[in-house]
């Protein structure tokens, strides 16, 4: 038995929410499935018009494409590529340059394989051999420290400036950079979240969670989690003597927190 599944909440703070999240399989063929997380960007107007308008695209595409489509990894890149610049271009035409956009983490998996979309700081990770990586990197404007070794990845989330995204669906032309991951299926779980858990909850409490939790409930625990439970964080001693940014501790629920789960076989 497989799980498909994903859980959002509002948050704590927020009047609204702006993540759109979907988790489904092909009609015509089980085999196919699709995860996915849209994130509005809170800065701009109607965030969740941005994030439920380019989940809902994706959806109808996705439903209505021939499944065997999605068998051709090759193919499938190129076509969903091409829909989102379409839906990129919809949105500028009828709101006009930077007026609401939202980032995108998505997938598809087929029967061998699973080809991840990345626009923005959503993340996607694998669970494989009791091991969680995230496989997807963030279009931030901090990612850079931690990719050149400058910072560890958890102490990103004290940077004022980590909302700052660099690539996302909705802003103008230039600005939506598409990043493509190809992985064999050999993983166990497959997981996608928004930044509204994963500033709050660091790989190694996600893995935790992961090992410790009955598989139907690990999605809904983790997004709990993030909302719910005070982290006890504090701004490391050895990241304020580094004058990168301000710093902030994240409080709990400060985002909406949404999540995306495949489970292979329970």
């Amino acid at each position: 038995m497989e799980i498909l599944d994903n859980e959002t909440n509002i948050g704590l703070i927020r009047n609204n929410n702006e993540d759109a999240v979907k988790t489904i399989n092909h009609p015509k063929n089980k085999n196919i499935k699709l995860l996915l997380i849209a994130d509005g960007m809170g800065g701009k107007q109607h965030g969740e018009v941005a994030s439920n308008f380019v989940a809902d695209e994706i959806e109808k595409y996705f439903i209505n494409k021939d499944f065997k489509t999605f068998n051709n990894m090759k193919r499938t890149e190129s076509l969903i590529k091409r829909l989102i610049i379409r839906l990129n271009k919809k949105l500028i035409k009828d709101y006009g340059e930077n007026k609401l956009g939202t980032t995108l983490t998505m997938a598809i998996v087929n029967k061998n394989k699973t080809i991840i979309f990345n626009i923005g700081d959503s993340r996607a990770y694998i669970y494989k051999d009791k091991k969680l990586t995230q496989v997807t990197e963030d279009d931030s404007a901090i990612w850079m420290y931690y990719k050149y070794g400058e910072v560890e990845k958890d102490d990103l989330r004290y940077f004022s400036s980590c909302n700052i995204i660099t690539s996302c669906v909705g802003i103008s032309k230039d600005f939506c950079s598409i990043s493509t991951i190809k992985i064999k299926n050999d993983y166990d779980i497959l997981l996608l979240f928004s930044d509204g858990v994963t500033d709050l909850i660091t790989d190694n409490k996600i893995q935790k969670i992961v090992k410790s939790t009955k598989k139907s409930n690990i999605i809904k625990k983790i997004v709990n989690e993030a909302v719910y439970q005070d982290q006890h964080l504090t701004i490391p001693t050895k990241l304020e003597r580094k004058n990168y940014d301000t710093y902030i501790v994240p409080v709990k629920g400060r985002d909406n927190a949404t999540g995306a789960i495949y489970i292979k076989k329970v």
